[in-house]
């Protein structure tokens, strides 16, 4: 049995395991991927008590928001927390991590269209750029939250000191970084202090 876990100071409970999406529909990462057998994995997912889906809108392009969005549709959405992760730009043909306010808010209103919701449940700057001020970038983030179109805020491949700067007013709930036994690149930062 798995007992939920609170995400920061929201009202967002979660199960401690979920299922990351990147190989639903993200076939810019993994060719040959196969639309149906990710919407059956994701309901594989829901059904067996997994109640976390992590995406992005990088994977795939937001193919993979499209299909998740597809699968919840026979669920009870406010069962489901959804998290996904924007700040990729692609409008000059090239990739560029971009966590302007504006672009920001125009990447959670697409994710929002390709899940199929009135909300998101993790809202993450998946990357931070390098002119955007943190908390400028988290303050946008806080005012789609006031709105309700998210309802939790996260971070994700930020330094411990981008950490300090982007939660600078206290908004952000969470923070996604690689860690692993062939990561501990943290552990020298001091991010686990």
């Amino acid at each position: 049995m798995m007992y939920p876990v609170t995400i920061g100071h929201s009202e967002v409970k979660v199960n401690p395991l979920g299922l990351g999406t990147n190989a639903v529909g993200g076939y810019n990462l993994f060719p040959g991927l196969d639309d149906q057998a990710g919407i059956d994995l994701v309901k594989t997912a829901l059904d067996n008590g997994i109640n976390l889906l992590d995406t992005a809108y990088v994977y795939g392009l937001g193919h993979s928001e499209e299909l998740i969005g597809q699968a919840i549709q026979d669920y009870d959405r406010h069962k489901i927390i959804i998290a996904t992760k924007g700040a990729h730009d692609f409008s000059t043909g090239k990739e560029v991590i971009n966590n302007d306010p504006d672009f920001i808010t125009k990447q959670v209103n697409d994710s929002l269209k390709r899940l199929q919701t009135d909300y998101i449940d993790i809202y993450y700057l998946h990357f931070p750029d390098h002119d955007t001020p943190k908390a400028e970038a988290v303050g946008a983030l806080q005012k789609l939250r006031e709105e309700g179109k998210i309802r939790a805020i996260g971070i994700s491949n930020f330094s411990l000191a981008q950490i300090k700067e982007a939660n600078a007013d206290g908004y952000v709930d969470i923070v996604e970084d690689e860690f692993s036994l062939l990561h501990q690149d943290h552990l020298t930062e001091g991010m686990l202090d």
